[in-house]
């Protein structure tokens, strides 16, 4: 086996579940900023456990597992690790969701562009389907109040 096999198999041994999949790139889009406020962690407690799939899910040992593995590995690489997590079918909504939680401010750092493009790279999102995710929640989120 290569160097590059082993690495590839020890990225995917980072992501044990897709829950923790979910929450390592959902925690990974509000800290793009590298400051993760309290009122954002709620915000996407709130996110997750609107979705059935989270009824039940402790989410503060996932935001543990993620705060530690993005320092560890780097954010780039480690939502490239979750991705590889993402059922099929969740594929789309989880990068709805992204980009929710990193257009919620109506604007586009650096940062998360380059969050969305790995994203929509690893998660393989048709660019149609980009587009047109961006421009629902560019109108959503438009006037919102900006937080400090």
């Amino acid at each position: 086996m290569s160097s590059f096999e082993d690495k590839n198999k020890e990225d995917q041994n980072w992501v044990a579940s897709d829950f923790e999949a979910w929450v390592g790139i959902l925690y990974s889009c509000i800290s793009a900023d590298n400051q993760i406020k309290d009122s954002e962690k709620a915000a996407l407690s709130r996110l997750l456990h609107s979705k059935e799939k989270f009824v039940g899910i402790d989410i503060a040992p996932l935001y543990t597992k993620s705060f530690n593995l993005r320092a560890e590995v780097g954010q780039l690489k480690y939502i490239s690790a979750c991705c590889k997590q993402i059922k099929e079918e969740d594929k789309e909504t989880v990068f709805a969701l992204a980009l929710e939680v990193l257009l919620a401010d109506g604007t586009l750092e650096k940062e998360e562009k380059d969050i969305i493009e790995v994203l929509s790279n690893q998660l393989k999102i048709e660019s149609e389907m980009i587009s047109k995710i961006i421009e629902v929640i560019f109108l959503k989120n438009r006037g919102n109040i900006k937080r400090i």
